[in-house]
């Protein structure tokens, strides 16, 4: 696990991020975790699926960038070719950290930064500080992108508790067959059981919409469509 580090203008004044989007920099991701709040955005170039973590004993949606670890399909010579980049790839590669509230049990929220990410040094990218010591455009872009990663987790359990509550996950496993006879199978993934969400009642459709689910769950199912394009640009990076 990589150690993060509390970002605070006197140790990190000369901090800078690069924004290139390569594998060199940690782009070459096979899927990353997204948020309902994406969704729309997100299903405009990837299939979303749910996935089960089971080394951690989560559950929650991704969005897919190809067909096995350290691939990323939309990565090319001139960066990430979609336009849309999830912002858990965006955010990289700060998180949300918690601090201890001195002479309190509570603890608040800080900014931390992971000092190993290839995209930390102190030359070449964006500046987190300006002269001053206050936050440039893109450390308040980024703020901003962490607040919104925080509130997403609560939507995802809430996403992922209704799903499973009315039994529409369904296990997959993805069959890809390319062009030149390859073969790949995505295992611990799920997708909606179309024919359990088809038999909802108006009760369970009701409790869905109050919820704000019924729409990411049908733009969940309608991204499925996308696995296709992703088979498209292997075979045509195959030649």
């Amino acid at each position: 696990m990589s150690n993060y580090e509390m970002l605070n203008n006197v140790a990190h004044a000369d901090l800078k991020i690069k924004l290139d989007r390569t594998p060199e920099l940690g782009d070459d991701v096979m899927f990353c975790m997204t948020y309902p709040f994406e969704f729309r955005l997100a299903l405009s170039h990837y299939p979303i699926l749910i996935y089960r973590d089971k080394d951690n004993n989560t559950t929650f949606p991704i969005a897919l960038f190809g067909f096995e670890e350290g691939e990323n399909l939309f990565l090319n010579n001139h960066g990430w070719n979609a336009r849309y980049i999830p912002i858990m790839v965006q955010r990289q590669p700060f998180s949300i950290g918690f601090q201890q509230i001195e002479g309190s049990d509570e603890k608040q929220q800080v900014i931390t930064f992971n000092p190993a990410h290839p995209r930390v040094n102190k030359t070449a990218g964006e500046a987190v500080f300006n002269e001053m010591g206050a936050y440039t455009p893109y450390l308040e872009q980024v703020v901003k992108m962490l607040e919104s990663i925080d509130a997403g987790h609560q939507q995802n359990k809430l996403l992922v508790d209704a799903l499973e509550k009315h039994e529409l996950l369904e296990d997959t496993t993805i069959a890809i067959t390319l062009k030149d006879g390859t073969n790949y199978e995505l295992v611990g993934f799920s997708t909606i059981a179309d024919d359990k969400f088809e038999a909802l009642s108006a009760d369970a459709l009701k409790e869905l919409n109050d919820q704000k689910l019924l729409l990411p769950i049908t733009m969940l199912m309608a991204s499925m469509s996308n696995l296709g394009n992703l088979v498209d640009i292997r075979n045509a990076n195959l030649g």
